[in-house]
């Protein structure tokens, strides 16, 4: 991808993984990071041979957040410092329009943007030493990519993480819903790998279908689901995986998908 800050490595599987490279700034996302991974989401996004994806950071960093540096540039002399974070725009769309299932694998620090980011993804594993926080009240910055984190941890832990700007271990996170599963340090890839491989192994038209169904109802009023839900599993219903899916329940074997 973009001068390597994000590599793709798509398994035999059918698991994805895409792993943020820029470790000397913690994978910070600067205007470069975020269009690799812009780039990155819409190549697994068309990649019918990939099902299921695995995000994550080299380093001690799956995310530290917006670049500091360029927030600083942006606004010294009364400069321009929300054109300064445009970039991070089109990477939050991105990540959280209608996609495949993407599992957040948190290899260390995961701050600010960092955490938004690991929030817009489907499921998050975590290492036990991994931190998690919102800084941004710490050095005088809005935050702008939490705004429903409050529906998955409770809208009081949201806003405590917010006003305190404390870190947060892991152990935390998993209390309060945030993260699906913490491990050790070293069994992190393993456990990402294995949770990706039980939704492999599920219709892959279905299980995307399921995450943009679950994420609709999120964000719309009750009223919009069943138009949308027609909608959603049009494709699906019309699908040589449901007709495999069927055949095979009724064969009593294991189905053999094929993505259409």
């Amino acid at each position: 991808m973009t001068d390597g800050l994000l590599n793709y490595e798509l398994r035999a599987d059918h698991i994805a993984i895409l792993t943020m490279n820029r470790p000397e700034k913690m994978n910070a996302l600067n205007a470069g990071l975020a269009g690799a991974l812009v780039d990155g989401l819409r190549r697994f996004d068309a990649d019918q041979d990939a099902w299921v994806g695995i995000l994550t950071g080299t380093g001690k960093a799956f995310c530290a957040g917006a670049d500091l540096e360029n927030m600083r540039v942006g606004s010294a002399d009364g400069g321009d410092w929300v054109g300064a974070i445009d970039h991070l725009q089109p990477l939050f769309e991105a990540i959280e329009g209608e996609r495949k299932p993407l599992i957040a694998a948190v290899n260390g620090f995961c701050m600010g943007g960092g955490l938004g980011l690991a929030h817009s993804c489907s499921l998050i594993v975590a290492i036990e030493s991994a931190k998690f926080g919102m800084p941004e009240a710490a050095v005088g910055v809005p935050n702008f990519s939490y705004f429903d984190l409050w529906k998955t941890v409770g809208y009081r832990r949201a806003l405590e993480m917010s006003l305190t700007a404390d870190p947060y271990p892991a152990s935390h996170m998993l209390d309060i819903g945030f993260l699906n599963q913490v491990v050790p340090d070293a069994q992190l890839m393993q456990a990402a790998l294995a949770l990706a491989a039980r939704i492999a192994k599920n219709a892959p038209l279905a299980t995307a279908g399921a995450e943009q169904g679950m994420k609709f109802t999120l964000h719309n009023p009750r009223e919009a689901w069943p138009a949308a839900a027609r909608q959603i599993w049009k494709k699906v219903l019309a699908s040589d995986d449901l007709r495999e899916g069927l055949a095979a329940f009724e064969q009593r074997r294991k189905p053999t998908w094929g993505n259409s």
